[in-house]
């Protein structure tokens, strides 16, 4: 008998691996597209396309490919996607539309200005279509107006899709025969928004409705890297001093900062915190949320200069002496409530802070110097730059 060889190639090994969220979003697109809701939404088209069976790549596929692209924004869930259609399926469109016969030796020529009105308008219309039949994929609530889409254009023409601060993409191919034409319609994803395709999400828990004229407003939040107490206080501050940080452990390097972190807004006698991390590739300018956002009680003595009373007879000392706790700060964002409701783990958020700038050095949210991350044995920390007392 031949003992098999462990370690050869196995006949499957080359063949793409769908995993079970592949075949399931492939499925539901299939579905989508095949729908009455959607065939009704672009019968005022008059095209006679066929589409073939989707195909699912866990990755932001052919994102190079001559073509035009309709980059889209999603303000109520704070991300973008993207529909790329193949130059022949382009042109093939729009000379259906305006009645033009284009050379055959022409087919594969780049778009003109002229398609990319002509594809916005259609762009435009499709999104209105599918609203009007409440046809999109993306079910948030059960509710019209909680299922309702706010997508927009950012542009259409031949740039390629910019995936910068998405996190991980999904792409869904179409092949499509129109008429004599054959090319290909992708669809551009983040994984969040596809999961959210594919799991069809139960209506949320009931809560407050935000009315109308509260939803644009936002809160102020601090991305908040750890902390470095001063028992001996402020006056002990230094351009040059370098501040070891308690709490959980930020590694990696000065450039590229790895560990969590926490999104801070206080109120009152509460902290709401949002768990996150610094996101890969980034320099520290963006973060992505490792959690929902909590609510906790403010310790005693967070923030405050001095927490112990005075002893009968005892000197009063100099304030900048009193012990204190400085907060290391990698940057500070704003947050709608619209984008704060539908916040989830895997969300990408952007500071206000460039990653070659100083972090802030503060005490009870006043900036009192600013710094840079160092490296002290595998940990970080901050040496002071500026002391601003």
């Amino acid at each position: 008998m031949i003992a098999e060889d462990a370690t050869a190639p196995h006949v499957w090994d080359g063949l793409p691996r769908l995993t079970p969220g592949a075949i399931a979003l492939e499925r539901r697109a299939a579905a989508w597209l095949a729908s009455d809701p959607v065939r009704s939404s672009f019968a005022w088209l008059g095209l006679d396309a066929a589409f073939d069976r989707p195909e699912v790549e866990p990755r932001p596929s052919a994102l190079g490919r001559p073509g035009l692209v309709a980059q889209l924004r999603w303000p109520r869930l704070g991300t973008r996607l993207a529909v790329g259609v193949e130059i022949p399926i382009v042109h093939a469109v729009v000379d259906r539309l305006l009645g033009f016969d284009r050379p055959f030796a022409e087919a594969r020529l780049q778009t003109t200005p002229v398609e990319w009105g002509v594809w916005t308008y259609l762009v435009v219309r499709a999104l209105e279509e599918l609203d009007r039949a409440g046809a999109g994929p993306f079910r948030f609530g059960g509710k019209p107006d909680e299922d309702a889409c706010d997508l927009s254009i950012d542009r259409v023409g031949p740039s390629p899709f910019d995936v910068e601060g998405l996190g991980e993409i999904v792409t869904i191919r179409w092949a499509v025969r129109f008429g004599g034409v054959a090319g290909a319609v992708r669809l551009w994803l983040p994984t969040s928004l596809a999961s959210r395709w594919v799991d069809a999400p139960a209506p949320r828990a009931a809560r407050r409705a935000i009315p109308p004229g509260a939803i644009e407003t936002a809160s102020d939040w601090r991305a908040v890297a750890g902390a470095s107490p001063m028992p001996l206080g402020l006056r002990r501050l230094r351009v040059g001093a370098v501040l070891p940080l308690s709490g959980p452990r930020l590694t990696g390097t000065p450039a590229e900062p790895r560990g969590e972190i926490a999104l801070i807004c206080p109120a009152g006698d509460y902290d709401y915190r949002i768990a996150v991390e610094p996101a890969p590739g980034t320099s520290g300018r963006r973060v992505v949320a490792t959690g929902a956002m909590l609510r906790s009680a403010r310790r005693p003595g967070d923030d405050a200069m001095s927490t112990a009373p005075n002893r009968a007879g005892e000197p009063v000392v100099d304030p900048l002496d009193a012990p204190v706790t400085l907060t290391v700060e990698l940057g500070r964002l704003s947050l709608p409530l619209s984008r704060l409701a539908d916040l989830k783990a895997g969300d990408v958020l952007e500071l206000n802070r460039h990653g070659r700038e100083p972090v802030e050095i503060t005490s009870g949210g006043r900036t009192v110097a600013r710094g840079d991350l160092v490296l002290i044995g595998d940990e970080l920390g901050v040496r002071v730059t500026t002391v601003l007392l």
